[in-house]
């Protein structure tokens, strides 16, 4: 009897052993849930026979044999590991695997970085790709166009724009468009996605179905377990990366009706409202990056513009534009991202472009109208201080990581408040350090197609009241300028005023006015040449004997 059981014992032991043979990583691993002191790991395993169980091994140095584990007896295909106890600011190599053996290879392209504390000022990476799971050769290319621009560097951040598998967000585009594509990103780079309408196949539009395959295949912090104020579900979520404070949106749903005056548009007043006091709870980091699927502004495959009388698309467009644009505006959200609409589109710096059913004129919102770009010397400046601190959002739209669109079919990519646009696939990286962002467009060669840079500036001025002034009380154009610049302005009663150019750096470079003036309308040309105003930046400082006004212009 003894050795029939010792025989047996001995049988269920190669069985064994042969099923976990027979397993193998069909997905993965990928990253998600980063923090100071944890991450979470994910893969699918495809076992011809059955399910098995989970381990990670993980390390500072790429070495098995001084490699913690984690252990997880369920039986599964689906393995997501969450481990703790980390320091922060660290590189980890890992391996998954089963209590077995491993499944991955030690290999040091097999790592993941735990996120600095909240606030550190240090470089950080963000790589943000939109409507990229099209299944064709463009998203693998433009993969690779990324790549060869890092360089061997590492992203900290992997934003999804939406729209991340075509054409359905069912289970197999995703592992056909998405998995099978992008295995060298995903094994080392934090993944944050945000849905878009394709991610919810025949679902959508349908307010709180969910996108299954979207909310299975994925983890977010909702929580607050990666910083920001917990949102209680993966629909939406915000969390922190150093000095950085992101916000994923959903766009997607939404109640709509359509009747005798067009389609109005209402998003989840939930979302709204945890927004709103998410933004407002976000006092430790310096910048902060939202991104959702639809975009406020477009004029490429699709646009906010289009208002025929069932035009749904149209509608959701304006809808994030009048009622999501205004509350991140209102906290000073640095930069917008999205996708949906197949191409390349870079607003200038932009401030209550909203609220109406067309844009509003160039001149009333656009805070900047230069390049933004550092090379041509005129970067987009935020100030923190000073009167209306931090105000401006450049809002990019990068739908393009793989659909593109058709300059011929499509929309004729000339938005009034876009200043770079164009139909050529890529992907942006985002580089912040400190106080300055840099962001490039880049193509399937690793090329840069279009760079803007946002600087923010504590420019230390007086500290005075603002005066009760309307925007269309002060005119300086054209803006920017090559020549010539003209500045108007009105003065509701007598008193005295100084009028200033100055520098980035604070130093005052010419001085327009300065003394008693009386009520009314005063008009000034200032020739650059004349009064040795280079190309770049300055800003116009109005100041008054109980008020300050601060305004930015460009020489081209």
């Amino acid at each position: 009897m003894q050795s029939r059981i010792i025989a047996l014992s001995v049988v269920l032991i190669v069985t064994m052993s042969s099923l976990y043979a027979q397993t193998s990583i069909s997905r993965g691993p990928y990253l998600h849930m980063g923090t100071e002191s944890s991450v979470v790991v994910r893969w699918r395993t495809d076992s011809t026979v059955s399910d098995v169980d989970t381990r990670v091994w993980y390390g500072t140095q790429l070495d098995i044999a001084t490699m913690m584990t984690v252990d997880d007896a369920t039986l599964t295909s689906e393995h997501e590991v969450n481990i703790t106890g980390l320091t922060a600011n660290t590189k980890y190599f890992y391996v998954v695997g089963t209590s077995t053996g491993m499944l991955s290879t030690l290999d040091s392209s097999y790592y993941f970085k735990t996120s600095p504390a909240i606030g550190t000022k240090q470089p950080i990476r963000i790589y943000a790709i939109g409507d990229f799971g099209e299944g064709n050769n463009k998203g693998p290319m433009i993969k690779d166009g990324y790549l060869n621009y890092l360089n061997g560097r590492h992203s900290d951040v992997w934003l999804w724009l939406g729209d991340n598998a075509y054409d359905s967000g069912r289970d197999d585009e995703y592992q056909t468009n998405v998995f099978d594509v992008y295995p060298d990103v995903f094994k080392n780079t934090i993944l944050y996605p945000a849905p878009g309408n394709h991610d919810y196949g025949q679902t959508h539009p349908v307010v709180s179905l969910g996108a299954g395959p979207y909310f299975a295949n994925f983890t977010m912090p909702t929580n607050g377990e990666s910083g920001g104020l917990a949102s209680g579900t993966e629909k939406y979520y915000s969390y922190d990366y150093g000095n950085v404070h992101f916000i994923s949106i959903n766009s997607e749903e939404y109640d709509f009706n359509i009747g005798f005056g067009g389609v109005t548009i209402d998003h989840d007043p939930a979302m709204l409202t945890w927004l709103e006091n998410d933004l407002a709870a976000n006092t430790n980091t310096d910048w902060v990056i939202a991104y959702m699927h639809q975009p406020p502004y477009s004029r490429g495959t699709h646009t906010e513009l289009d208002q025929s009388l069932t035009a749904v698309d149209g509608a959701v467009m304006r809808a994030v534009r009048d009622h999501i644009i205004p509350i991140l505006e209102s906290y000073g959200v640095d930069l917008v991202l999205n996708g949906h609409s197949h191409a390349y589109e870079r607003s200038y710096l932009l401030f209550g472009n909203y609220g109406s059913d067309s844009p509003h004129p160039i001149d009333s919102t656009i805070v900047d109208g230069g390049t933004g770009s550092l090379s041509d010397g005129t970067p987009y400046l935020k100030l923190t201080t000073g009167p209306n601190p931090n105000r401006g959002t450049v809002y990019a739209v990068v739908g393009c990581s793989a659909k593109t669109g058709n300059l011929g079919s499509d929309g004729q990519l000339d938005h009034p408040l876009m200043y770079a646009s164009g139909y050529e696939g890529g992907s942006l990286v985002i580089e912040v350090d400190g106080d300055q962002l840099d962001a490039f467009l880049i193509d399937s060669l690793g090329g840069v197609y279009d760079d803007f840079t946002i600087i923010k500036n504590g420019l230390v001025v007086p500290s005075v009241p603002e005066i009760d002034m309307e925007i269309d009380q002060i005119a300086v154009f054209p803006n920017p300028f090559d020549q010539e610049l003209t500045i108007k302005y009105t003065l509701e009663k007598n008193e005295n005023l100084s009028l200033d150019i100055i520098d980035l750096s604070g130093k005052k470079v010419y001085t327009i006015v300065s003394g008693k003036q009386a009520a009314g309308d005063y008009s000034y040309t200032i020739n650059a040449e004349k009064t040795g105003l280079v190309v770049g930046a300055y800003l116009l400082q109005f100041k008054t004997e109980g008020a300050l006004k601060v305004q930015k212009t460009i020489r081209l």
